[in-house]
């Protein structure tokens, strides 16, 4: 075998690189710089540096073992009641099914759809983000924590990312935000009978199969037997969504980032969720940027307490090679700072 766990890699014919997570015969699963694993040909990957220097073999080791305990449980397939459509759940699970309100519980990420999935997911509570990423087979469900009910807070928010991936089809990714509240598990009746476990549990939809929005590839796309799925992921992040719609002009972007633009009902998500999510969009938009080559993007987050342009900035100090600074304030006045993309000299 070519390449081993722990590994660095980059891409043969394209840009990137990336730790090698997992080896499936001759397909690995690359981690890269956004968290995304992306399935890779080994004939596709170069060594960059041999997972033999101790510090990456500690790291691997701390994957290996989270995955061991998020690994994949087969769930029931049995035909989904009207209330159970195929789609993205999260259930919580009472470990003692006897006496549901007063034992601890299970949480499971379950995909109770005919397609695998890649997912980073970040769990929120005050002073805390507890992010979780990896694949979640059809119709299969990952153990993504425990909770007990004496030391949960009232709420505790989530972000969910995703990545569906199908053999013949490409869907657009999805960011969803959901809570968790104290209460929902102090109730016995909001336990049920679900098509996924035997026992009873409490389940959340987080999103519809039918709500897929699927990528419509080009006659070039359909014809070409080298496209993978990090050119997929490729398209759907640089072309689909996330910069492009933001160009003002072939070299400037404008992105606003406050809330009510990026999410639906913001009156419900809590500071913490939101910081979260804002840190989330910005990261991204600025990786596409740079990927895309534009020459400067201003990002509009508005005055308040200054916490998000503080954490912002924070970011930008891992980036050398970019200028940032307060935005020019006769144009968009104090809530705003514009970063200049220095070009990658190759």
């Amino acid at each position: 075998m070519k390449f081993k766990i722990g590994d660095k890699v980059k891409y043969l014919d394209e840009i990137g690189e990336g730790i090698v997570k997992k080896i499936y015969g001759d397909l690995v699963i690359v981690e890269d710089s956004l968290g995304f694993e992306i399935p890779m040909k080994e004939s596709k990957l170069i060594l960059i540096k041999s997972a033999n220097n101790g510090d990456e073999i500690k790291e691997n080791k701390l994957e290996h073992n989270e995955n061991i305990k998020n690994k994949n449980t087969h769930i029931r397939t049995e035909k989904p009641t009207k209330q159970f459509k195929d789609g993205i759940y999260l259930t919580i699970n009472p470990q003692n099914p006897n006496i549901p309100i007063a034992s601890p519980h299970s949480v499971y990420l379950v995909n109770f759809t005919s397609m695998d999935i890649y997912f980073v997911l970040h769990k929120i509570t005050i002073g805390h983000v507890e992010s979780k990423h990896g694949i979640i087979e059809k119709y299969a469900a990952i153990n993504i924590g425990n909770l007990k009910i004496e030391d949960m807070p009232n709420e505790i928010d989530y972000v969910l990312q995703s990545i569906i991936i199908s053999p013949d089809k490409v869907f657009l990714p999805f960011l969803h935000q959901f809570s968790i509240k104290k209460n929902m598990l102090l109730k016995e009746d909001n336990y049920s009978e679900n098509p996924f476990f035997n026992e009873k549990s409490i389940p959340v939809l987080i999103r519809l199969e039918s709500e897929f929005i699927e990528y419509k590839l080009t006659k070039q796309e359909k014809m070409d037997p080298e496209i993978n799925i990090k050119k997929y992921k490729e398209r759907i992040i640089n072309e689909a969504s996330i910069i492009e719609k933001y160009l003002k002009t072939p070299n400037l972007a404008e992105v606003d980032l406050h809330l009510e633009k990026l999410v639906d009902n913001p009156q419900n998500i809590s500071p913490d969720m939101a910081l979260n999510v804002q840190l989330s969009y910005f990261k991204q938009c600025l990786e596409s940027a740079i990927e895309k080559g534009i020459d400067k993007v201003v990002f509009i987050h508005g005055v308040g307490a200054g916490v998000l342009k503080s954490e912002m900035y924070k970011i930008l100090k891992n980036y050398p090679d970019l200028y940032y600074g307060d935005a020019p304030i006769r144009q968009y006045g104090i809530g705003a700072t514009e970063v200049y993309i220095k070009p990658i000299k190759i």
